[in-house]
């Protein structure tokens, strides 16, 4: 169940631009630490409740996901990543990077879990509204990483069952066409995310385990595209 490449023009500093780069920066530098500060109510909120929900066997009820549920900032975040222009890959899933809209759930079902570590996942089936858009049904997924005994990675996602369908045609295309493995940045995520070994396991499970390692893989190298894009952004604003 349910990245982009990034840019490719390489740069490089003058040693001796570096400080005055960095000084013009600071105001810039400053607002993104005020706005990425762990004061910020949305993304506590979040990240509370993507904590609660790896556990939490009373995940898939409806007065979770109300206004003031613990849950409606998962399915609000996700499901506002999952409309955006840039799509659900984008960015990091653990930073809200806007207000979200107010998601309201009917018809709640819990999917099967899947624990196979180092990986983990929780979904719920729901019809999610929001006001002015048709609503749709789909999939909530949590999905939780464990490396040395804690979480190191985790996040929220929305698939629509359309999105999903879409999803696997075109994984299908994808797969006629090649992949290029000799991707640095491929090579690199597929490292920091190894593959698990599948003979103990029945092919339902060998499934699912591919399919969460490749959802990390592909948060993994969207985020290294948008990181060097601010990278490179910076030096050519404050060059």
């Amino acid at each position: 169940m349910v990245g982009r490449p990034p840019r490719s023009a390489p740069f490089s500093f003058k040693a001796g631009t570096l400080a005055s780069v960095m000084l013009r920066g600071a105001p810039l530098l400053a607002m993104l630490l005020t706005l990425s500060g762990c004061a910020n109510p949305a993304r506590k909120a979040y990240r509370v409740a993507l904590a609660d929900a790896r556990n939490d066997p009373s995940l898939c009820q409806t007065a979770n996901f109300g206004p003031i549920g613990i849950y409606q900032p998962l399915i609000a975040q996700a499901w506002q990543k999952a409309h955006s222009t840039d799509g659900a890959n984008a960015q990091n899933n653990s930073q809200p990077a806007r207000e979200t809209p107010t998601v309201t759930v009917s018809d709640l079902s819990s999917a099967p879990e899947v624990y196979i570590p180092p990986y983990s996942q929780r979904a719920c089936h729901m019809t999610a509204s929001v006001p002015g858009q048709p609503a749709e049904s789909g999939f909530l997924s949590v999905v939780y990483y464990t490396h040395d005994g804690h979480v190191s990675s985790s996040l929220a996602r929305w698939d629509s069952d359309t999105s999903i369908s879409k999803y696997y045609d075109a994984l299908k295309e994808k797969l006629r066409n090649g992949v290029d493995m000799n991707n640095p940045t491929l090579k690199s995520c597929l490292k920091h995310y190894p593959a698990i070994d599948h003979k103990t396991l029945d092919p339902s499970m060998q499934e699912a385990a591919v399919s969460l390692r490749a959802m990390l893989v592909r948060r993994c190298m969207a985020n290294h595209a948008a990181l060097q894009d601010l990278y490179q952004d910076m030096y050519f604003i404050h060059r």
